[in-house]
């Protein structure tokens, strides 16, 4: 299993971490911050090493600007 996918099923474990990925999504999508990045960080606090590519390969939002 790769780190996203962990992290992924961590965080449909934890309602923690899906409060603090909601916010970042919620972030992104108001301000135009770097979504994967945001992720990517959050990830990494948890002990998983994630790049923001794999998390735009793994969802629909693009790196593209709000």
């Amino acid at each position: 299993m790769t780190d996203f996918q962990s992290f992924r099923d961590a965080v449909l474990e934890d309602e923690d971490l899906q409060e603090a990925v909601i916010s970042i999504v919620n972030t992104a999508t108001t301000n135009g911050a770097d979504l994967g990045d945001s992720i990517a960080t959050l990830a990494k606090t948890h002990g998983y090493t994630i790049t923001s590519e794999a998390v735009y390969a793994h969802t629909r939002f693009s790196r593209a600007r709000w």
